[in-house]
Formats: C-alpha cells, sequence, structure tokens
C-alpha cells in the first residue's frame, strides 16, 4: 500500500501512544504464534519439520527526532513512553513494525515469505502512514483501517474553536470588561458628591448607564482581555494570505488561508504541544463568558423598561 497522508486532524499524543500499544499488541501476537510454530516443530527431524512462522521475531523501532537535531531509535517501549514527556522538544516521531516469516505449510521446497511492514511519521502539521503486505492482504487491511480509524476519530483542526474564536474571544472581553464596568460604576456612584455635576447628572441617565456599559466594557475588556485569549490562539489559528487591496481603507486585506490549514494536520507535539490544553482552556472559557454575556444582555434590557 502506497503512503498515504491524513490531513485536518488534531492528533493529540494520546493517539500516538494509542497506535503505538495496537502495534505492540500485534507484534505480540505473532512473536506468540512463532513460539507455538517453534514447540510444534522442536524435536521433529529436519525434515518432518513444517513450519508456519519462521523467522526473526517481530518488532518495532521507534524514532524520536529532538528540535536540536538530536535523533534516538530504540526498540523499548517503556523508553519511547518516557521520551514523550518533554513534547515542545520533538521535532518529529516515527514507528516502523516489521513482521516477516517463512511459510511452509504445504511443502518446505515450496514456501511462501509473508511480511507485513507498519510505517508512521509524525511532525508537527503531518501525519504519513504505510501498510505494505505480501500474502497478509487482509491482515494488512485490517490494521490500515484500525491505524487510520485511531486517527480520524479525533477532531477536525477547522473546528468551532477555529471557525468562531471572533465569538470567544469577545464574549471573554465582555465579560471582563462588564466586570470592570460595574466596579467603575459602584465607585463612581460612592463619590457622586464629589464628581462634578455634569458627570453626576449622566450616572442618572438609563441610555448612559446601559450603553455606556456596553461602550466601556466593549473597550476595557478588549484592551485587557484581547493579549490573554490572542495567546492562547497563537498556535492554533491559520496563518493569513493577502486577498486583496481596500480602497476605503487603503490598505492591504489579508484573510485565513484556510486551504493550507485544513490540508495539514495539528500533532501536539513542538510548537504545538500545548494546543490540547489550550484548546479546553479556551472552550470552558467560552462556556462560562457566553453566560455572562446573555445574563448582561437580560439585565441591560430589565433596566430599560425599570429605569426612567
Amino acid at each position: 500500500m502506497a503512503e498515504e497522508k491524513i490531513v485536518n486532524k488534531i492528533v493529540p499524543v494520546e493517539t500516538i501512544i494509542e497506535i503505538a500499544n495496537y502495534l505492540e499488541d500485534q507484534t505480540e501476537e505473532y512473536k506468540r504464534l512463532f513460539e507455538m510454530d517453534e514447540q510444534k516443530n522442536r524435536g521433529l527431524k529436519f525434515s518432518e519439520q513444517i513450519h508456519e512462522y519462521k523467522g526473526d521475531y517481530p518488532k518495532i523501532k521507534y524514532t524520536v527526532e529532538y528540535k536540536n537535531g538530536k535523533e534516538l531509535t530504540e526498540t523499548n517501549y517503556n523508553w519511547f513512553i518516557g521520551a514523550l514527556d518533554n513534547l515542545e522538544a520533538i521535532k518529529r516521531i516515527s514507528m516502523y513494525c516489521d513482521i516477516s516469516y517463512s511459510s511452509n505449510v504445504r511443502d518446505r521446497n515450496n514456501y511462501e515469505y509473508k511480511k507485513i511492514h507498519i510505517w508512521l511519521h509524525f511532525t508537527e502539521d503531518t501525519v504519513l502512514i504505510s501498510v505494505d503486505g505480501r500474502y497478509e492482504e487482509e491482515q494488512t487491511n485490517r490494521i490500515h483501517s484500525y491505524i487510520r480509524g485511531l486517527i480520524e476519530k479525533n477532531d477536525d483542526r477547522y473546528n468551532k474553536t477555529v471557525r468562531n474564536r471572533k465569538i470567544r474571544i469577545q464574549s471573554f472581553c465582555f465579560s471582563i470588561g462588564f466586570i470592570l464596568s460595574y466596579i467603575i460604576y459602584f465607585i463612581l456612584m460612592a463619590n457622586k458628591d464629589k464628581i462634578p455635576v455634569q458627570l453626576s447628572n449622566y450616572l442618572d441617565s438609563k441610555m448612559v448607564i446601559i450603553i455606556g456599559q456596553w461602550f466601556v466594557s466593549a473597550i476595557v475588556g478588549n484592551v485587557l482581555g484581547l493579549p490573554i485569549m490572542l495567546a492562547l490562539y497563537r498556535n492554533i489559528l491559520p496563518k493569513t494570505k493577502y486577498s486583496h487591496y481596500s480602497k476605503s481603507s487603503h490598505k492591504s486585506v489579508y484573510v485565513d488561508n484556510i486551504d493550507d490549514y485544513i490540508s495539514h494536520n495539528e500533532v501536539q507535539i513542538g510548537d504545538f504541544a500545548n494546543n490540547g490544553k489550550n484548546r479546553i482552556i479556551i472552550e470552558k472559557i467560552y462556556k462560562i463568558t457566553s453566560k455572562i454575556v446573555l445574563i448582561q444582555l437580560a439585565i441591560s434590557i430589565l433596566l430599560f423598561f425599570i429605569l426612567k
């Protein structure tokens, strides 16, 4: 089977570990078959031996390349899991599984050489799979389908967190702004007799109170909240590309390069190591702040009818 590229997927390290566990299970199963075959033929004359699984024991090679240029390859599963402790330092992860054996069930002079080669390659934005088999088509297809399924069950890279980022960012910013606007309002009301009469009169106007609060919340909230949200989104958002020149604003307009974004993945190593955690934080923030915005909207509508 030719090398296959999977795109537009978020691939957490848990998926990579799950694939490694699956490959380890496969090799252990074949090792068991090799041992049973060896025991079955043990003590028999060479001419009487009929092997179904004859060859070197299956093995998996794990390769981890770091951003500093260091590259290590081991066959030990525990070593591999330990190497994933510092995901930010990792540039590439590769797995290679080789299952090869001779099978001469019918005639030892006319044996079949069977093989299954499995290769996976992960970088920050790329996932490549190659599962190749000889005289093992059914098993090869099953392994390929299972591994591909493990990757594709993950969320799309271009999901609601990215598509609807503006409402998530502004929901957070407005929520901060609302809290600060109440603090400012209560401070002004507590010192109403100390402020100029004109400003004091504004505090009695329902339109100033309602519209002013949203205005102040938008400005103050964006000043304080926008840098926080942009930091969380830093390695999650698509890169931009030139779209056109705006005559009205006299500026070049840039838009998200969606085509490039969905043609790659978000493998959570290297620069993307913290993306999984940040995506969860963003959604938790939005879950709370969206309710705050709705509550404030209801309060503003209520004040519009109550205040004179």
